[in-house]
């Protein structure tokens, strides 16, 4: 006999469970390897750029230019994907049939889309990752997972912007793929966007209280470093 399961009982174990998870609601934490976390811009390749833009449009270049905001490339993507666990099974027949026994597990790539500034920041970002991975125009040494992979946090939003519902961690996370920019004369009301493919080591679901944690020590880590390369910066004037 089944149970009565009408649209009001839908409705109460949806309300009972906080709602619906809408899928546009999330945040994306990550770092570059070959970089610290600052909230000062030290790229004066960048600052360079963004002068001269400045001139040539007839204004004047912003104090925002020498400043590093860390939510950048959390706004700058427009998509994310939280990795799927597949367990690799090997069958064991016994008693004339077979059965799936596991022995290991296999996770999937994180693919990521970001979109591009005038300047070019999130496709830099990826690119001089690779560098350090695989350099062409430097040594052909292959380095260790370590130094080339660092921890990314993938959070689901609820209904509030400071409390996430699940955070995914990715340890030793490396970028595998930077897709192509497709340019058109076709195309004047689209913007670019650049596409990531991440691997990693492994990956695991951390609760509220970690994922907050966490959180609050990037922004330690970030805190010092940018007083510290103020420090640096003083002691060369």
């Amino acid at each position: 006999m089944a149970l009565p399961a009408g649209i009001d009982a839908l409705k109460s174990t949806i309300g009972r469970r906080g709602g619906l998870v809408k899928a546009n609601r999330f945040a994306l934490y990550i770092s570059h390897p070959g970089k610290k976390p600052s909230l000062i811009n030290n790229n004066l390749e960048s600052i360079i750029g963004n002068a001269a833009r400045a001139v040539i449009s007839g204004g004047s270049l912003s104090l925002s230019s020498f400043f590093e905001d860390p939510r950048d490339m959390y706004l700058l993507c427009e998509s994310a994907t939280i990795p799927g666990r597949q367990i690799a099974t090997q069958e064991h027949f016994t008693d004339l049939k077979a059965v799936k026994k596991p022995y290991a597990y296999i996770n999937e790539d994180v693919n990521l889309v970001f979109h591009l500034t005038n300047d070019m920041y999130a496709w830099d970002f990826f690119n001089s990752w690779q560098d350090i991975i695989l350099n062409p125009r430097g040594t052909k040494g292959l380095p260790f997972l370590n130094d080339i992979g660092t921890e990314v946090l993938i959070q689901v939003m609820g209904n509030t912007d400071f409390i996430p519902v699940k955070t995914i961690k990715l340890y030793n996370a490396y970028p595998v793929t930077i897709s192509s920019l497709e340019l058109s004369n076709s195309s004047e009301n689209t913007t670019l966007r650049v596409s990531i493919t991440l691997a990693y080591e492994d990956w695991e679901a951390v609760g509220t209280v970690d994922g907050l944690t966490n959180l609050a020590g990037r922004a330690g880590d970030l805190i010092s470093n940018s007083i510290n390369l103020v420090r640096n910066i003083g002691k060369n004037f």
